[in-house]
């Protein structure tokens, strides 16, 4: 089973959300984006352990662009699955909450807090004259008890959880039920036994010199205070416990046994705080003690070292063969390294808008990609470790040659890409297609901007670029419009209203007629396979006289150096007087808030 839609309406910062979800769900966004008020969102339908006090809300739960207007709004969540026609107890509890029979069937639980149906209409004066209610379907009359939200309940990890404390309290731990679990297993006669190693043990410690020097050291003391007619006769031991009480003792231990999880480090009380807590609901579904469980972790990436979070998570969040099959994994996330191993189109996005005082909500569940864009994502993703995910705008570029230099122009035109939180994305080719697919308008709809080659075709048909930019625009502009460019100024100016900067070759050759021809000599010189009088000779007359500039020539020289390397070394030389044209427009573009200047 899998949770398949989420829409909340009138709750903390969601106005009115409703978006997709896929096998797990992993949320990002900026802090205040309201992650954590979504997932307390499904905590009101799925929690079991909330109590019902704290589904009775306050006018601070309340949407805040209400205003006056909260008392008498109505908050809503709602939460749809699909996914569960093979499990019979899973269709036990759902059943009567069915929207769509036709496989795969899907069911939906709605949270309602509303003015009391008591009023029939008459305008509620506190909260007081409010109700909610959880019920299953379309009819709020078939009220979804806690006795089967029990069958599929939500296990909330917060963000500030003290796993230590939790790991050390058996009320709380997650070691507890693997513990009884062990208990209940033990027939009679390892009971016996286990009890005579405990008696023995009590036995063979309370018979040792020292121990009975002690305890005659303590009665020598007492019949010195009180005499020998007062005193009590003293023993040293263990206290006499029975089989139960003793394994109940049991505590995990580190570092082969030499330290207790008091000892451990954060990381290390987390990391096995959520394998017991893994290996806990598994067990509680084997069990037949629920159907399916939702585990929500805040921030799993507290305390634990990159490359951990990474494995960790990729266990939680493994491809769907691997997924396991009664546990659902949703997480919130500021870490990159977490959002890399996510599958794709796990991600939700949460964006605040700080304009309207909403937030949005974009799901990577249903964007449309071909099988192969889908996986190239996928890997690109895992190399930049997702830091796309948490960028407010993106600069995306053909390689690292770009990413070396656009930093660097943007901060020489006074642009703090860090402060507009842009991030410079490499796609390591010229196919940007799939990206603008995940993040354009119709999906994530995060803002970018693209910087790309004109690639001139050798016969003089249309350049490569033309059809790139065509494409790009074809995602959101009709086809006979895209069918109607007969010129390439045209397209290129239309790009432009987009974000689509392209230049007239080259990246290398732009910088080249930029004036960076004297800060490329000495690079060339030092690194390039060659450097001869009659290099030095023809470079001073293309710098005399840019105009004459051999194009293929001084892309054969830069290649002996490598275009990542020989860019990493210009870049400490990139100042605004020598910013191509369309990498100063396209800054310019984000400047603006990723939108054109008006002329």
């Amino acid at each position: 089973m899998r949770i398949s839609r989420i829409a909340v309406e009138n709750y903390a910062n969601f106005e009115n959300v409703d978006f997709a979800t896929d096998d797990s769900l992993v949320i990002v966004g900026e802090n205040k984006a309201g992650k954590s008020n979504l997932l307390r969102a499904l905590r009101l339908v799925l929690d079991p352990m909330l109590p019902d006090r704290d589904r009775q809300l306050g006018l601070e739960h309340f949407w805040d662009g209400l205003g006056d207007a909260k008392l008498g709004a109505t908050v809503k969540v709602v939460v749809e699955f699909t996914d569960f026609e093979d499990n019979n107890n899973l269709l036990t509890v759902l059943g009567g909450s069915l929207v769509d029979t036709e496989p795969p069937v899907v069911a939906r639980l709605t949270y309602l807090y509303r003015p009391k149906a008591a009023l029939e209409g008459t305008a509620p004066q506190t909260l007081a004259d409010y109700e909610f209610l959880v019920f299953g379907g379309t009819n709020e009359d078939n009220i979804f008890t806690a006795t089967r939200r029990r069958e599929l309940p939500m296990d909330y990890l917060f963000a500030l959880r003290d796993a230590e404390s939790d790991l050390l309290n058996w009320r709380r731990s997650p070691l507890r039920p693997i513990i009884e679990e062990l208990t209940s297993s033990l027939d009679e006669k390892t009971r016996e036994e286990l009890q005579q190693l405990v008696s023995d043990a009590q036995s063979t410690l309370a018979q040792r010199p020292e121990v009975s020097a002690a305890a005659d050291k303590v009665y020598d003391r007492l019949v010195e205070m009180v005499g020998a007619e007062h005193a009590v006769s003293l023993t040293l031991g263990a206290t006499p416990t029975n089989v139960d009480v003793l394994l109940r003792s049991l505590r995990l231990l580190i570092d082969g046994g030499a330290r207790g999880i008091g000892d451990a480090s954060l990381g290390t009380a987390n990391l096995l705080f959520l394998t017991l807590k893994g290996l806990e609901l598994e067990r509680a579904v084997e069990a037949g003690e629920r159907s399916h469980s939702f585990l929500a972790i805040e921030e799993p990436e507290a305390h634990l070292h990159p490359h951990v979070q990474r494995l960790v998570y990729r266990h939680y969040l493994g491809e769907k063969d691997d997924a396991q099959e009664n546990i659902t994994t949703i997480l919130t996330t500021h870490s990159p390294h977490i959002a890399s191993v996510a599958p794709l189109r796990s991600i939700i996005l949460l964006r605040e808008d700080a304009e309207g005082g909403a937030t949005s909500i974009t799901s990577a569940a249903e964007v449309d990609l071909l099988p192969d864009d889908e996986d190239d994502l996928q890997r690109y993703i895992d190399v930049t470790r997702g830091e796309l995910f948490f960028a407010r705008g993106i600069i995306f570029v053909e390689g690292d040659a770009e990413r070396f230099l656009i930093p660097e122009f943007a901060a020489s035109l006074g642009i703090d890409l860090d402060a507009l939180g842009v991030t410079v994305c490499s796609v390591a080719s010229a196919n940007f297609l799939p990206y603008v697919k995940l993040v354009g308008p119709d999906a994530l709809g995060i803002p970018f901007v693209i910087l790309t080659d004109l690639d001139p075709q050798d016969d003089g048909g249309a350049p490569l670029a033309f059809f790139r930019v065509r494409d790009i625009l074809a995602l959101w502009m009709d086809q006979e419009d895209i069918d109607q460019y007969e010129k390439f100024d045209d397209i290129w100016k239309d790009g432009e209203l987009n974000g689509i900067f392209v230049n007239d070759k080259t990246l290398e050759v732009e910088l080249f007629q930029a004036g960076m021809g004297p800060a490329m000599e000495p690079i060339l010189q030092k690194h390039a396979k060659t450097w001869g009088a009659q290099r030095k000779v023809m470079m001073k007359g293309w710098i005399d006289n840019p105009t004459t500039l051999d194009e293929d020539k001084l892309l054969g020289w830069v290649g002996e150096v490598s275009k990542g390397r020989f860019a990493q070394a210009l870049a400490g030389s990139a100042t605004a007087a020598v910013c191509p044209g369309y990498i100063k427009n396209a800054l310019t573009f984000v400047k603006n808030g990723f939108s054109p200047i008006e002329p």
